[in-house]
């Protein structure tokens, strides 16, 4: 790759038949995606709502690992709602802040992640201005070779720059710092949201990963195999 070359480059939206690139305003994926995070949203709300007169408070006992990680969870917890939809949200961050469509994807798996995680961090109304926000500037500093300002994400999804920055530290915090994304993860990531796409357009989501993202565990398996053949 030449130096002058974006690494984000080799994210470009594959090209039609005829050669011409397949030009979308706004994204499709900021579509699909909007459209998954809301069905998200209402099914946890739902499972919220039925379980809430079961659950009991958290034990004092906790020990300090569990109780930081509640208080980081509920960090991302603002009281008020978005007023806008998701899609118009979602946009403001491809309108100002030039965010491209692995962006989007990279942030959807780490949402994934956090869900799926100890922490069991649920997107809702109530903090999917916040989570979103973070997502994006955390999937867009591991993405992009070049960003906007902390302070400038900040103004786009709606938040104080002090704001964003101590949000962004508890988001990797209970992302526990792991925040690579290998070829492999990415593209099932991206079938994924093609079979969305597919009901309404036909639309590839844009799936080349640069080369240098690589899984932790395949780049640890490529340096046994150079130190092997070192040895040999």
């Amino acid at each position: 790759m030449a130096s002058s070359e974006l690494s984000s480059d080799a994210f470009a939206f594959p090209c039609r038949d005829n050669g011409s690139a397949t030009a979308l305003s706004p994204p499709v994926v900021i579509s699909v995606l909007a459209s998954i995070l809301e069905r998200h949203i209402a099914r946890n709300e739902r499972a919220l709502a039925a379980a809430s007169d079961g659950v009991a408070a958290a034990s004092g006992d906790d020990d300090e690992s569990a109780a930081a990680t509640r208080r980081r969870v509920r960090a991302f917890d603002s009281g008020t709602e978005l007023d806008m939809s998701l899609r118009a949200f979602l946009e403001r961050f491809s309108r100002y802040a030039h965010v491209s469509a692995p962006v989007y994807v990279v942030a959807y798996a780490y949402l994934d992640r956090l869900r799926r995680g100890d922490a069991g961090v649920r997107v809702v109304r109530a903090n999917v201005q916040r989570l979103l926000t973070a997502a994006i500037l955390v999937a867009s500093k591991f993405v992009e070779d070049r960003n906007y300002k902390n302070s400038y994400f900040a103004a786009v999804g709606g938040l104080a720059a002090a704001e964003l920055s101590a949000l962004e530290l508890d988001f990797l915090f209970l992302m526990q710092f792991r925040l690579n994304v290998c070829t492999s993860v990415f593209q099932s990531y991206c079938r994924h949201l093609e079979r969305e796409v597919s009901h309404g357009g036909g639309y590839r989501v844009e799936r080349r990963l640069e080369k240098a993202l690589v899984c932790a565990g395949e780049a640890r398996a490529q340096q046994a195999q150079r130190r092997q053949a070192a040895a040999a």
